[in-house]
């Protein structure tokens, strides 16, 4: 398979589509910096990948370069946001498509990965590591060889070369190791957990033979223990009833100091109980006379309440103040009509007038006596509320008292101890207390006999417990070196299949050196593999010299240049016959130049596809002359640059004429029919 064509629009700094067609053996592509020619090479990585390894996912701000991708410059946006890369083989063309929104079909790209690669020897993400032994950077090319370490430079072959036979058998044995590791962990721990049950056991046995006792003590603490608690039950059955006298006698003690911190409240209660008493016959004989007071008062009928008596006197007043005024209207009375003379008019003015004084006192009266009837219930209530209060007090206090002389009498005490009596008796029972709690620990210690024979059978059992977790923990350390055992053996069969094929490989990139001629005195390069399990591969020149830190960029560059075309061309599961060389030649100078130009031409000869894009369009011009054209049609060359609106656009492209044959050969001359 060979490259076909680039067909892009919106692309990184492509804003306007561009299609290039890629000669079948070479195309040269060239312009200044900056014109896109990078560009061409992501496409095709981004098409057959979706990514550009060249970034290695570097971020600044925020931003990677997956915001980068498509076009993101100043002026009218793109038509569309694409790239597609077409790839032949013979008459057959397939290509692959990826959009801005949109991956690529997975049929197609699964078709142009089977025909690129062969999957029964390709390695893992066979694209990505294609791209990265096909499309050879600038940037890269020291990177990718020199300047890596010698254990990743072995992996890169390793990948690149796809020697993953042995992949499949080193996983399944790291399986087995991290299982025996797992086994021989889990081993130990049980290990450990059955030596911490040994020694507990074995201070459990020497705790139980600290704990024993005489036997006189025994006796002497089960004696006291059955006068503590009133019985005569067996040593075995002894400790339940001390138990229970025991919890009888802790709360006797908690009785008592609750008399004692009442003892003080009680006895300045007695002494007030006859007071209150007192006072409670007071306030009820007061209430009692606040009542018959209220009899009194309120005995004498009332003809009508103050008010309404107040209200007729003033009406009268008000009606003689009128007759008065009025006077005798043509000999009669304005208030009764009734004719009469002027001194029975006055002599009847003077009669109601007599009349309103009369109400107007019965009125006073009146209020006096209310005003007397609202006192005495004031009283009254007054003196009932005190009688409740002087109630309440008094029965407070005797309740309290005969609470507290009921307590007394059940924690039996005689009445009105003293409170140095109730403390001796809390004392008391402390002493008691402690005493048969320390000779119920002496009768528990009767159980200790069992104990120790339990204990004895369990250390026995622990130790046979720490003898099977010691053989399993053997056994798995066992499995455990023979899974390392076997996971070396086949790391180290997959390093050996690897050096076979390196003794091809290698042997290259020593002859890709001496074509380049990146030193004039170090002409040949020689590489050494060390490492049983671990692999490193070493580059040197001379005398066991690094070349990476001895030659000059532009040598750096030149022996890079071999190693990755080695690489390249060593790859046993690529179909991919193409070769895309981005900028391969800064500071390197015209002499090795013309050798590069040597070593493309040999590479088209032996039917690879080359493409390469420099900046110099005199190296241009070199490279299209060293190589090899055959045919009209086989190599192209293509400038690159940027079109009136200042988009990148294609200014030129051009197939390249074959040489003459034998234009310097004589022809016979041809007779002239006459």
């Amino acid at each position: 398979m060979k490259l076909a064509y680039v067909d892009l629009c919106g692309f990184r700094g492509y804003r306007k589509p561009i299609r290039i067609e890629f000669a079948e053996r070479f195309t040269i592509i060239d312009g200044r910096n900056g014109v896109g020619k990078s560009t061409i090479f992501d496409a095709i990585e981004f098409a057959l990948t979706g990514t550009l390894s060249k970034y290695n996912d570097a971020k600044a701000a925020g931003q990677s370069v997956a915001d980068y991708i498509w076009w993101t410059g100043k002026g009218p946006s793109p038509d569309d946001r694409y790239v597609d890369v077409g790839f032949r083989s013979g008459d057959e063309e397939i290509n692959i498509r990826r959009t801005q929104f949109g991956e690529p079909d997975p049929a197609q790209l699964e078709k142009v990965a089977a025909r690129l690669c062969d999957s029964a020897l390709a390695p893992q993400s066979p694209l990505k590591q294609l791209c990265s032994t096909s499309i050879i950077r600038d940037e890269h090319i020291a990177s990718l060889s020199l300047d890596l370490k010698e254990t990743e430079r072995y992996a890169l072959l390793r990948e690149a070369l796809g020697a993953n036979d042995a992949d499949e058998w080193i996983t399944k044995a790291s399986q087995l190791l991290a299982a025996s590791k797992r086994r021989t962990t889990a081993a130990q721990q049980e290990v450990t957990a059955a030596n911490n049950a040994v020694a507990l056991t074995a201070r459990r046995i020497d705790e139980v033979r600290a704990g024993l006792v005489a036997d006189e003590v025994m006796s002497e603490a089960v004696a006291r223990l059955r006068l503590f608690a009133d019985t005569q039950a067996s040593p075995d059955k002894l400790a339940g009833p001390v138990r229970e006298r025991l919890a009888a006698a802790v709360a006797r003690i908690d009785a008592l100091e609750s008399l004692a911190s009442r003892w003080e409240a009680a006895r300045e209660q007695r002494l007030r109980l006859p007071d209150l008493a007192k006072s409670r016959q007071e306030a009820e004989d007061a209430s009692d006379d606040a009542a018959e007071a209220l009899k009194t008062v309120s005995q004498k009928p009332a003809t009508a309440s103050a008010s309404a008596l107040a209200a007729q006197a003033r009406d009268l007043i008000g009606l003689i103040s009128l007759g008065r005024k009025v006077g005798l209207q043509g000999g009669c009375c304005p208030l009764c009509a009734k004719g009469q003379p002027h001194e029975d008019f006055e002599n009847g003015i003077a009669v109601a007038e007599a009349l309103a004084r009369r109400l107007d006192d019965q009125a006073a009266e009146e209020a006096k006596r209310e005003q007397a009837i609202e006192a005495a219930k004031s009283a009254l209530a007054t003196a009932q509320a005190n009688a409740a209060a002087c109630y309440a007090a008094y029965r407070k206090v005797e309740d309290f008292l005969k609470t507290f002389d009921n307590d007394l009498k059940l924690n039996g005490l005689a009445e009105g101890p003293t409170l140095d009596e109730i403390k001796n008796r809390q004392s008391e029972l402390r002493t008691s207390i402690e005493a048969a709690r320390k000779d119920l620990r002496i009768l528990e210690t009767l159980r200790l006999s069992g104990e120790l024979e339990r204990a004895q059978h369990a250390e026995a059992e622990a130790k046979q417990i720490l003898t099977r977790t010691q053989e399993r923990a053997g056994q798995a350390r066992r499995a455990e070196a023979v899974a390392s055992a076997i996971h070396d053996a086949a790391r180290r069969a997959a390093s050996e299949t690897l050096d076979r094929r390196l003794d091809r490989v290698l042997p290259l990139m020593a002859e890709f050196y001496r074509r380049l001629r990146p030193h004039p005195v170090w002409r040949d390069i020689e590489y050494s593999i060390r490492g049983d399990v671990k692999r490193f591969l070493k580059l040197q020149v001379g005398e066991n010299l690094n070349p990476q830190f001895l030659f000059s960029s532009g040598q750096r560059r030149a022996t890079g240049l071999a190693f990755l075309l080695s690489i390249n061309v060593s790859l046993a599961w690529s179909r991919w016959r193409t070769i895309l060389l981005d900028d391969p030649v800064p500071h390197v100078d015209d002499f090795r130049t013309v050798h590069l130009a040597e070593v493309a031409a040999q590479l088209v000869a032996e039917g690879r596809q080359i493409i390469c894009a420099v900046e110099d369009a005199a190296l241009a011009d070199l490279l299209c002359r060293r190589l090899p054209v055959d045919r009209l049609g086989g190599a192209k060359r293509v400038t690159l640059g940027t079109d009136s609106d200042g988009a990148l656009a294609k200014l030129n492209e051009r197939d390249l004429s074959p040489m003459i044959r034998r234009a310097l050969v004589s022809q016979p001359e041809r007779s002239v029919a006459g």
